[in-house]
């Protein structure tokens, strides 16, 4: 009747505790990098990216050497002369025999 559920995990013995806001942060232990070891990073950096760029799109290959007097290409046949469809002005509509109705009303 009521609480946690039998599946719950039970609380911790001791409640964490909660970090100091007004705490001075410690000082770094690794020195930031000069100006000198940064550009050399930044090359390095560029000269990865065009390595990588290289390898993925490959330049395409030169063009074969051109072929001493080939034979003339053979020109495809011409198509065949196919009879021309002749367009209808009217629409087909099918004759009606005997007298026209009106349409019957369906409810």
């Amino acid at each position: 009747m009521g609480g946690l559920p039998a599946e719950a995990p039970e609380r911790p013995a001791e409640p964490k505790a909660f970090p100091n806001v007004y705490e001075v942060r410690p000082t770094r232990e690794a020195v930031p990098l000069t100006t000198e070891e940064q550009k050399k990073l930044e090359t390095d950096l560029t000269n990865l990216r065009e390595q990588q760029k290289q390898l993925a799109n490959p330049p395409p290959p030169p063009p074969p050497p051109a072929k001493k007097a080939a034979a003339p290409a053979k020109k495809p046949p011409d198509k065949i002369a196919q009879p021309k469809k002749k367009k209808q002005k009217d629409p087909v509509v099918p004759e009606q025999k005997g007298p026209v109705s009106a349409p019957k009303m369906v409810n």
